[in-house]
Order: structure tokens, then sequence, then C-alpha cells
């Protein structure tokens, strides 16, 4: 059999052990505290099957370019594209309307800038999402953070926090509505049982259509 390297293996107070392949084609190991090394490469090796399945389908999709931050070039916020325009002396440093303009003053540096309005504009628009499905969830989170995660899209903490990468916000609004969703749902069910799906289920329906699209198109929501 084919050795299954892992890019990371992450110790936390959870019961189970969780596998994950990463949209760049890695595999994260989530294990309880005490989980040894064998028992974790003997649950690789059971479900060797199912991720090299996944590594295939992950290789199989169509390669997407790293942006060069020229004119034109297409950037996402909340599904929808925007093209890229440098302008002289803008008054803010990005601006987003018709398209996103960027000031030639922070173009020596334009890809750290797009990130720090990307986190900002993350900042503003999911904690107004938690707001709203924390009414339909009935869990208020105790914290709301942003982070610069690129495997994962959200997270719960066990203190009932919760954390969201910016670059979810690339995504469609409904897609950014099922990843909320989910980690809200985590304070009060921390695991990924049926009970935790059935709770989802019952605020978005259709949440499998939308947490496919993620796995089908996370891949692209990069700067």
């Amino acid at each position: 059999m084919k050795e299954i390297p892992v890019e990371k293996i992450i110790r936390s107070r959870r019961r189970t052990i969780a596998l994950e392949v990463t949209p760049d084609a890695t595999l994260v190991v989530r294990a309880p505290l005490k989980s040894s090394a064998a028992y974790i490469e003997e649950i690789i090796r059971r479900k060797s099957s199912w991720i090299q399945k996944k590594f295939d389908e992950i290789n199989l999709r169509p390669f997407f370019p790293n942006h060069e931050y020229t004119e034109g070039e297409l950037f996402f916020f909340l599904g929808r594209s925007y093209p890229l325009v440098i302008v002289e002396n803008g008054r803010r440093a990005i601006e987003r309307s018709d398209r996103l303009y960027v000031s030639s003053d922070v173009r020596p540096d334009i890809r750290n800038h797009l990130k720090r309005w990307y986190r900002e504009e993350a900042k503003k628009e999911i904690q107004a999402r938690c707001m709203w499905f924390s009414m339909k969830t009935g869990h208020i989170p105790a914290t709301i953070n942003i982070t610069d995660a690129k495997h994962r899209w959200g997270s719960c903490t066990h203190r009932g926090g919760v954390n969201f990468s910016w670059r979810l916000i690339q995504a469609p609004p409904e897609i950014v509505d099922y990843v909320v969703v989910h980690e809200l749902v985590h304070i009060g069910q921390p695991d990924h049982s049926k009970k935790f799906w059935t709770k989802v289920g019952k605020i978005m329906p259709d949440y499998q259509q939308r947490r496919n699209w993620l796995r089908e198109n996370g891949h692209l929501l990069n700067i």
C-alpha cells in the first residue's frame, strides 16, 4: 500500500479521530489528546481508499492560477466577481463598487492590502450573519474571530467561541450562511453526529448542497 503522508496532527479534547483532506491535497488528522501514533496510523490505513479518492478528485479539478494583480483580473466578494482597477492616488487604499478599485499608492504591497481589506470586510459581514443566525440556532457565540486559516472555513472553541477564515467572504452568501450555522450549532453539539446534522437541517434543509459547493469550489477562494 502506498504510504499516505500526513501534513499535520492536531490534538484536542475531542472524542474521535477525524481525517480532513484539504483543498491543496494534504491530509490533516484531528485526534483526541491520548490517541497513540499506532492507532492514528491504523485509522489512516482503514480509510486509505477514501483518502486516495479525495486526492484524485482534487487533482482532477481545473488549476486556478495565482493572482498577478493586474488590471481587469477578477476578485470575488460574496460570490460576485469584481475586475481589479488601479487608480492614481485613490481616496482609499481599496474601495468596492462595480469594480474593485485599488490605489496605486499601495500597489507595491497590493496582496497584503487586499488580504487586510478582505479580513475587515469579513469581520463586519460574518459578525452580522452570526447575530442573525444566533436567533435561529439559539446559540450566541462567546467570541467571533476572523482568522487566516487556509484549510478550515470555520471552527468552534470549547468555550463557545467561533472562528472563521477571512477567505470565506469570497463565497456566495448562502455558503457563508452554511458555515455560520454549522459553527453555531457546534456550540451546543460539538461532534458531527446524526443529532448535529439534524439540527443543521432544521435551520438549513439544503445544507448538503451548500456543503458540496464548498468542497468542490473552496480551492478557488484564494488571493
